[in-house]
């Protein structure tokens, strides 16, 4: 189980910027140990992701608002690196990471 994610949910530094709010990713009950885990974190941050950018992109990539999958890219980013770095270890090691990347 993740014991590193306090209240069992990932909220991606999200601390957004400029009066945007957080973005949250439901970790709860899953292992980053296990592939099909990593799996499913990894799509529930791509969601998460995308539909954030689709409210708040104006607030993280005001430039670039013709392009959604910078905001989402940059949101996917963000949660990966609230990992605690054992967990993120672990995710990357099954193949979460790659998954992550090919949103």
């Amino acid at each position: 189980m993740m014991t590193g994610l306090m209240g069992l949910m990932l909220a991606a530094a999200v601390l957004a910027p400029g009066g945007a709010p957080d973005m949250r990713v439901d970790a709860k009950g899953l292992s980053m140990g296990r592939t099909g885990d990593a799996a499913v974190l990894a799509d529930r941050i791509q969601t998460a992701s995308r539909d954030w950018c689709a409210q708040h992109r104006a607030v993280l990539t005001p430039g670039d608002l013709g392009l959604p999958q910078v905001c989402e890219r940059e949101m996917r980013r963000r949660a990966y690196y609230q990992l605690p770095a054992s967990e993120r270890r672990l995710f990357v090691k099954a193949g979460g990471r790659r998954l992550l990347n090919q949103f």
